[in-house]
């Protein structure tokens, strides 16, 4: 990471994230591939030890290869039958989970001065917070916490005159996540960001989201709420993350932040680049 921060530099896709996640489909659609949307998945379908289709809310497809890039838990405990599911419960159970995190997603009318793109703020104490993510799970007393305000530099993110702020709050996952705790945190942070700028931001707010653990596994069906999936322990990096292929069922594979290389839009992009190499030997004849 020190050597991407200090010699590569950070990359920015013009129209932020969802632009790169356009781009992929525009690339696919040119390749023929058909997308449906609003369409949940309900049930990986085997026959013996092969992937014969998945189950959906609006029907049955058919496929010889499933590949699943939802959250690895979910799709193992609820989309297979336990007979098919590569890692048990107590598997589940004993790994180390990378945190969850309250975001931010907020509108300012008129410019904010003190902000540049990328801005961190760390905790005078800042390793007590660490300690309440990955050792004594809990919300942090004195938060550290992640700004970024991409119309600094991105005009097509926000009115001309006006920012895009989106704030992180790094937090253990599994924590109890409430209206009042999310509102309690996000005054604290708002009230602190006020005194280090100078400038109001609450009172200019046009926009206002904030998003936490209850809406990790309500929109992604997220094990214990966690925003990135396993944590990069020692015994949890390469080779030790889940595998890309189901150790169980033939035809089904996985990609995403629970698979190798790991967490980060750049590393899950590579995990798809190995399944397609591992696809393309397999079946391109």
């Amino acid at each position: 990471m020190s050597h991407v921060d200090f010699n590569l530099g950070v990359w920015y896709p013009d129209g932020g994230f969802g632009a790169l996640a356009r781009g992929f489909q525009r690339l696919a659609k040119e390749q023929g591939v058909t997308f449906e949307f609003e369409s949940e998945v309900e049930k990986i379908q085997v026959r013996g030890n092969k992937v014969t289709g998945v189950k959906t809310s609006k029907g049955t497809l058919n496929a010889d290869v499933v590949i699943a890039n939802a959250d690895y838990h979910h799709v193992e405990t609820n989309l297979l039958d336990q007979q098919n599911q590569s890692y048990t419960q107590q598997y589940w159970e004993k790994r180390a989970i990378a945190p969850s995190a309250l975001l931010m997603y907020l509108g300012v009318e008129g410019k904010i001065k003190s902000f540049a793109h990328h801005n961190i703020y760390f905790a005078p104490q800042w390793q007590d917070h660490f300690n309440t993510i990955f050792h004594e799970p809990k919300w942090p007393e004195d938060p550290s916490y992640y700004v970024s305000c991409p119309s600094k530099t991105d005009p097509s993110v926000a009115p001309k005159e006006d920012e895009n702020l989106f704030i992180l709050v790094p937090v253990a996952a599994g924590l109890q996540d409430t209206e009042k705790t999310r509102e309690k945190y996000f005054a604290k942070v708002i009230n602190h960001l006020e005194s280090l700028t100078g400038e109001n931001i609450k009172d200019r707010l046009v926009v206002k989201r904030l998003f936490a653990h209850n809406d990790f596994t309500k929109q992604y069906h997220a094990y214990k709420g966690t925003a990135l999936g396993l944590a990069h322990t020692l015994g949890q990096t390469a080779i030790f993350r889940c595998s890309h292929q189901s150790k169980k069922v033939k035809g089904l594979y996985y990609t995403g932040h629970y698979t190798h290389p790991g967490i980060g839009v750049p590393m899950v992009v590579i995990s798809s680049q190995i399944i397609a190499k591992q696809l393309k030997d397999a079946y391109d004849h």
